[in-house]
């Protein structure tokens, strides 16, 4: 069983933002990220905040939520907002994704 911070490392090297500056998702890179965001729901932190982290992404889409992730972890003051960013956000773009399954 990896480590989540080897998991959310190998999501990080995935071609996951594109020449073009587009996010496309591929199924592989989906089944992580909901690996990812299973794990996280049992970090107290995360549990916590949830909502807020909700509220935060509401009318923003996976795309534009994992983008922004990967400004907060690029600009974190530390290696803990660094981490927490990655815990807080993932599991809201794995319910981003669901939902867009789940309405198509």
């Amino acid at each position: 069983m990896k480590k989540l911070d080897d998991m959310i490392a190998d999501l990080l090297d995935m071609d996951i933002v594109k020449a073009d500056n587009t996010v496309a998702f591929s199924n592989e890179a989906r089944q992580l990220i909901h690996e990812i965001a299973e794990k996280c729901s049992t970090i107290p932190i995360v549990d916590e905040t949830r909502k807020q982290a909700e509220e935060y992404a509401r009318g923003l889409s996976a795309d534009q939520v994992y983008t922004d992730m990967l400004y907060k972890i690029v600009e974190a003051p530390t290696r803990i907002h660094m981490r927490v960013s990655a815990r807080m956000l993932i599991p809201i773009i794995d319910q981003k994704l669901r939902n867009v399954g789940a309405e198509g």
